[in-house]
């Protein structure tokens, strides 16, 4: 393995080297030796790469995981990650290894997706949710929603009524027309912070719920297990910025009416206020 190819399969692992005289540093920034096993785990000839590292960097457990497979065309990319101990059990699913993953004492059982390795409850539940989208479906884009969708739904707090995702904000609006509201709505999807993991911007809309700015959005992220995070959601349109806060996130602008937009900014564990943009506005 030359030293670019050993870069490349580190940074999969969560594991940047900065500098050849550093080497490979953990998600503090520090110097790391994680100790690389690599093992077959889906019988197709190419061996994923286990990364075990320890320190004070990982808080309660002192114990941090990862695990990185390789595609056809050689590039590796990260499917797995978590603070504890993680075993395999034994069983396979889908030509996969069954997992079992233990932090605080708590083991849960993961299984891979066909992207990266999922809480297996989690993913039963959101298969059951999809069929039954499908079957109260009446009309429009957001009728049936497949598998991954539900989990995205269901994570940022919303529920499947009459075919549609909402969030309940509209419960009590008796006058609730055809075009007064705006259920929610996957509008983008993209790997925000670089991670290799996608995220989800959900949307929805109607004047009874958000008033004249008329629309709210979430921002959901996939973690290494597969489950699905909501990091920020507001009422208003986001608008993805160039500039970066911590861990590669981007700013967000909260458009609405009015000449004043609100940026964000996350600091490592929220997005916070940041600054207001607009001729005249207070910053």
């Amino acid at each position: 393995m030359t030293r670019e190819q050993a870069k490349a399969l580190y940074g999969a692992g969560g594991f940047p080297v900065v500098t050849d005289a550093v080497g490979p540093t953990n998600r503090c920034g520090k110097p790391a030796r994680p100790r690389l096993t690599f093992v077959d785990m889906n019988g197709d000839g190419r061996k994923e790469a286990l990364f075990i590292d320890s320190g004070d960097c990982y808080q309660q457990e002192k114990r941090w995981y990862a695990v990185a497979t390789q595609g056809p065309d050689g590039r590796w990319r990260r499917i797995l990650e978590g603070e504890g101990s993680v075993a395999a059990s034994g069983t396979a699913v889908n030509g996969w290894f069954v997992l079992n993953a233990t932090r605080g004492g708590v083991t849960t059982r993961l299984t891979y997706d066909g992207n990266v390795y999922a809480d297996a409850r989690m993913a039963s539940q959101a298969a059951r949710a999809a069929p039954s989208a499908a079957r109260n479906a009446t009309s429009g884009p957001a009728a049936a929603a497949p598998a991954g969708d539900a989990a995205i739904f269901l994570a940022a707090g919303f529920h499947l009524k009459k075919g549609r995702w909402e969030s309940g904000c509209n419960d009590g609006d008796e006058d609730n027309g055809p075009g007064s509201y705006g259920p929610g709505t996957i509008e983008e999807r993209r790997d925000l912070n670089g991670d290799g993991r996608p995220e989800a911007i959900i949307t929805e809309g109607g004047t009874y719920c958000y008033g004249n700015t008329g629309a709210a959005f979430w921002v959901m992220s996939q973690q290494a297990d597969g489950r699905w995070k909501r990091m920020y959601n507001s009422v208003g349109i986001a608008d993805i910025r160039p500039t970066k806060g911590a861990d590669g996130w981007p700013d967000i602008g909260i458009g609405g009416p009015g000449l004043c937009m609100p940026v964000v900014r996350w600091n490592g564990r929220a997005y916070v206020d940041l600054r207001v943009e607009g001729k005249g506005c207070a910053r």
